[in-house]
């Protein structure tokens, strides 16, 4: 493993704990309340965010051919 595969994994690893342990988690509690719409952003970005991560990893691995 690269340094550089290296510090974006750290990087996405860090993203998903923000995302999936502040930022979901918040968007739901305030749609549930009530004070805002139904959370399309949070939803897209938590479908989308494990995807854009494996295929940046692989790119990543394929570009330093390790």
């Amino acid at each position: 493993m690269t340094g550089k595969e290296k510090r974006w994994r750290r990087f996405y690893i860090f993203l998903m704990i923000f995302f999936y342990g502040v930022y979901l988690p918040i968007s739901l509690f305030e749609w549930i309340v009530g004070s805002s719409g139904f959370p399309y952003t949070a939803l897209i970005v938590g479908l989308a965010l494990p995807w854009m991560r494996k295929n940046h990893i692989h790119t990543i691995k394929k570009q330093w051919g390790t």
